[in-house]
């Protein structure tokens, strides 16, 4: 499967059209946001027009392998004194001439630069589509990067209500033990002053999702003002951990496959074509040409012999008559020129040392990113056991402490340290988690594999 194919299959992998994606035009799954960003992205066009520009150069770089043939012609009217130039003879009056010609070059050799220069073109097109794949994988990364901060704010929303409605059970009972006498009234302002500040929590929760979803709405250039809601995918955490992948196997994966770096590649191989071409200036370069012409002038004449008068020639007798063919080859041997093709050899050794560097360079970035990702997974899988057991151990806590505050063993001021911090600990979670399942994700996109939240099956 050539790179044209295999880029259309990564793209519509990526995008993951589904057949539920039209019934609502407010909801936006991750793979809506994805296609509809790389359709839009500006970035994305700029880059497929420079990917068109580059399949024009490989057109003309093919074109220019075969022969020229240019057709050519004139009219001209001399007065006075000239040189009629059918006998070349000064003639003191109005002549009209008219020519034609057609010829033909064709370079036979110059060193494969012709050869390469077209070998060149297909590397620089390959490296374009190389680069619109990468840019593509960038704005992917970035898209689900912010659609995951949205739904962790959703979720954090749905911490802070649920606390609002433990909070507004516990006022609701402290307000029937105050009115029944079991409960002195100042223990009923503690408890507001904690209702009032779970308001508070959701009322930032609501603002931080706000927020999350302007910058999401940003990056895929869409009105403020427009109706935005994201479809929440699944979230299952992955059942596949960090014991089966290693550094090496990763990296590996993503090296051979990673766009970036074919891109660098490629660069390469072409900075070796400049090489070539850069040396064929010091060879000879051998041409054919072929050509036909012929020209009809107004004083041309042919003498009767007899009669010593001259009588005009017809025009397409003329045409004719003058008509001339010629076929040749030429050579030239480049001798000095300046230091031009010494310069331009060094040049393109020099472009050609800098690509290698650029290609190193971008496998150490891979490198390091991966290292890093796999890293950054092995941290977030330990912070998401410890707040799983953390979350566990806070809940059986707070029932605890529920169930004292209820036969009046606890105050208000402690359970609602009690509930503060099983809020905390639910936050916690779920950052974890959503940290978690998203450094997996980037550890599954170096592989070579589609971004989605949907649990495989």
């Amino acid at each position: 499967m050539d790179l044209g194919k295999r880029l259309v299959v990564f793209t519509l992998l990526l995008v993951g059209w589904n057949s539920g994606f039209a019934q609502d035009d407010n909801k936006w799954s991750l793979d809506r946001c994805i296609s509809y960003a790389i359709e839009n992205n500006i970035q994305i066009k700029q880059s497929a027009l420079q990917m068109q520009s580059s399949k024009l150069d490989k057109s003309q770089s093919l074109a220019q392998m075969f022969p020229n043939l240019n057709a050519s012609t004139g009219f001209n009217t001399n007065f006075g004194r000239n040189i009629d130039p059918g006998t070349n003879q000064f003639v003191n009056e109005q002549v009209n001439s008219n020519n034609f010609r057609v010829g033909s070059n064709v370079t036979l050799f110059n060193g494969l630069r012709l050869l390469n220069t077209f070998k060149q073109s297909q590397l620089d097109l390959l490296a374009a589509e190389y680069n619109l794949q990468g840019l593509g994988n960038d704005i992917s990364m970035s898209i689900a990067t912010a659609f995951m901060q949205v739904m962790f704010s959703e979720e954090l929303l749905f911490v802070a209500q649920e606390q609002v409605e433990v909070a507004n059970e516990q006022l609701s009972r402290a307000q029937k033990l105050v009115d029944a006498g079991s409960l002195p009234e100042g223990a009923l302002f503690d408890v507001e002053a904690q209702f009032s500040t779970n308001e508070l929590q959701v009322i930032n929760a609501e603002n931080a999702l706000s927020t999350a979803i302007l910058s999401l709405k940003q990056m895929l250039n869409l009105p403020a003002s427009e109706p935005f809601s994201i479809e929440r995918p699944g979230m299952d955490i992955p059942l596949e951990g960090l014991d089966t992948k290693t550094i090496g196997t990763i990296y590996d994966h993503a090296l051979n496959n990673w766009p970036q770096i074919k891109s660098r590649e490629t660069n390469l191989e072409s900075a070796r074509k400049s090489e070539q071409i850069a040396f064929a200036t010091y060879t000879p370069t051998l041409s054919a040409n072929a050509s036909v012409s012929t020209f009809y002038s107004s004083s041309f004449q042919d003498l009767d012999l007899v009669t010593f008068e001259r009588t005009p020639i017809p025009y397409g007798s003329q045409l004719d008559r003058n008509l001339s063919e010629s076929i040749g080859v030429s050579l030239s041997i480049p001798i000095f020129n300046g230091l031009s093709s010494r310069t331009s050899v060094k040049k393109a050794k020099l472009g050609r040392i800098n690509a290698e560097l650029q290609l190193q360079d971008q496998k150490n970035q891979l490198y390091s990113s991966v290292q890093q990702a796999y890293n950054d997974a092995q941290a977030a899988k330990r912070q998401f056991d410890a707040s799983d057991k953390s979350v566990k151990a806070t809940e059986r806590a707070f029932e605890y402490a529920e169930q004292r505050y209820e036969v009046g063993m606890m105050n208000s001021l402690e359970f609602n340290t009690a509930s503060n911090n099983l809020a905390r600990s639910k936050s916690e979670l779920l950052r974890s988690k959503f940290d978690y399942i998203f450094k997996m994700k980037v550890l599954d996109f170096y592989q070579g594999k589609p971004i989605t939240f949907e649990q495989s099956k």
